[in-house]
C-alpha cells in the first residue's frame, strides 16, 4: 500500500464513538479531568490524519523484535535494557505521541519531548502511586498501545478508564487493520533512527496487551520475533489490578477494587490457557525466546545474553556498560515500592493458580 492509498478505516471512527459514549456513560470521571480525556480523543484523530498526510511514508520495517507477556512480569526492565543496544530503537513516550515529528526536523524534538514530559509530569501529579509500579519519561521507551491507540483499538482504554461497553465490543474485533495502521505509524517513527553510518535500527517493541491479538500482530510483521516474559499469573493479575487502580485514579475518584480485580481475573485467566495450549501457533510458528521473570530479576546480564543470541546480536563492551549503568540507577524499588494486597482486590491466590495450572505447567513458572 502506498502512502497516497492510505485513508482511515471506518472502523476507527466506530472505536472512537463506542469509546466516547462509554467514557460519557461508565467512567466516572472527576468533571475537572474530563475535558483533557476527551481531547486526547481528539489528539489521537489526528495523529492518524497526520500520517495520511505525511509527505513520505517513513523506513520498512521488516523484522522488529518485540516483547510480549501479561502485564506485570518484567517486560519494561527488558524493553529499557535493550533499547541500549547500539543495535536497537525502542521508541521513547515522545516519539510514540507524535509519529511525524519524530520523522520530522531533529531541531523540534526537544520542543516535543518538553511537550510529552508535561503531560508524564501531570499524570503523576494526578496519581502519585504510579512512579512504583509503572515509571513513565518522556524519554524513555514506552510501550507501542499507544499507536494503536489512535486507531481506538487497544486494551490500554480499558486499563485506563472504566469503560466495560467498549472493552466488551474491542474484544469482539478482528485488529488485523488495526495493527497494519501501527506499522505504518512505527514505520514514520522509525525514519530517521539509523546508526551513525546510516543503517537503519532495529524497532525493539514492547507491550503486553499483543499478548491478546497475536495473529492480528504478526499479520503486520509477519517476520517479528518474540521474547516472551513468564510470571506466575496469580502475581501477575493481583500487580496488574494494583496498576489499573493507579491508572485510573488519575481520573477518577471512584474506584471498585473488588470490581477491577475481577475484571483483569477475567481477562488474563483466558488467556493463559489460550497460550498454554496454542502460543506458537498463535504466533505462526515465528521465532519466539521464553524468559522466566525470575531468570531476568536475578541474572540480568545472563538473560541479555541469552535475548542476544537469540536475536544475532554481540554484547558489547559499550552495551553491557550501559546496561550496568542503568541497572546501578534504576532498582526495583529506586522510584518508589509497590505495595498492594491480593485480598483488597476480593482475588484468592490458590483459585488464581488452579485455574491458571495450565499455564504454570507449559511455561514452567
Amino acid at each position: 500500500m502506498t502512502r497516497t492509498a492510505l485513508r482511515p478505516d471506518p472502523a476507527f471512527d466506530v472505536g472512537a464513538d463506542r469509546f466516547v459514549a462509554a467514557l460519557h456513560a461508565e467512567a466516572r470521571l472527576r468533571e475537572a479531568d474530563a475535558p483533557s480525556v476527551f481531547a486526547s480523543v481528539d489528539r489521537s484523530r489526528q495523529v492518524i490524519a497526520d500520517v495520511v498526510g505525511a509527505a513520505e511514508p517513513g523506513r520498512p520495517v521488516d523484522a522488529p523484535v518485540v516483547i510480549i507477556g501479561l502485564l506485570r512480569t518484567g517486560t519494561t526492565l527488558l524493553h529499557n535494557l535493550l533499547a541500549l543496544h547500539e543495535s536497537l530503537h525502542g521508541p521513547a513516550l515522545w516519539e510514540l505521541a507524535d509519529p511525524l515529528a519524530a520523522a520530522g526536523d531533529p531541531r523540534h524534538y526537544a520542543e516535543v519531548r518538553d511537550q510529552a514530559q508535561r503531560y508524564v509530569d501531570e499524570y503523576n501529579e494526578k496519581s502519585p502511586d504510579l512512579r512504583s509500579i509503572h515509571y513513565l519519561q518522556a524519554d524513555r521507551p514506552d510501550e507501542c498501545h499507544r499507536l494503536l491507540i489512535n486507531t481506538f483499538h487497544s486494551m490500554v482504554l480499558e486499563m485506563r478508564y472504566r469503560v466495560p461497553s467498549y472493552g466488551e465490543w474491542l474484544h469482539q474485533q478482528d485488529l488485523t487493520v488495526p495493527y497494519q495502521w501501527h506499522r505504518h505509524q512505527l514505520e514514520l517513527l522509525m525514519s530517521r533512527r539509523s546508526t551513525p553510518d546510516g543503517t537503519a535500527l532495529t524497532p525493539v517493541l514492547k507491550c503486553p496487551f499483543h499478548t491478546w491479538f497475536l495473529p492480528e500482530l504478526v499479520s503486520a510483521y509477519p517476520n517479528a520475533r518474540f521474547v516472551h516474559l513468564h510470571r506466575d499469573p496469580a502475581k501477575a493479575i493481583t500487580s496488574t489490578a494494583s496498576l489499573c487502580r493507579a491508572v485510573r485514579s488519575a481520573r477518577t475518584d471512584e474506584l471498585d477494587l473488588p470490581e477491577i480485580g475481577a475484571f483483569w481475573r477475567d481477562r488474563i485467566v483466558p488467556l493463559t490457557e489460550q497460550l498454554a495450549h496454542g502460543r506458537d501457533e498463535l504466533v505462526s510458528g515465528r521465532p519466539v525466546l521464553d524468559l522466566r521473570y525470575e531468570e531476568l530479576v536475578a541474572d540480568t546480564e545472563g538473560s541479555l545474553r541469552a535475548v542476544l543470541d537469540f536475536l544475532g546480536l554481540p554484547m558489547t563492551d559499550r552495551f553491557l556498560g550501559r546496561a550496568r549503568a542503568y541497572l546501578a540507577a534504576n532498582g526495583q524499588r529506586s522510584q518508589g515500592t509497590h505495595r498492594y494486597a491480593t485480598a483488597e482486590f476480593g482475588l484468592d491466590p490458590t483459585a488464581l493458580r488452579a485455574a491458571t495450572s495450565d499455564y504454570c505447567k507449559r511455561f514452567d513458572v
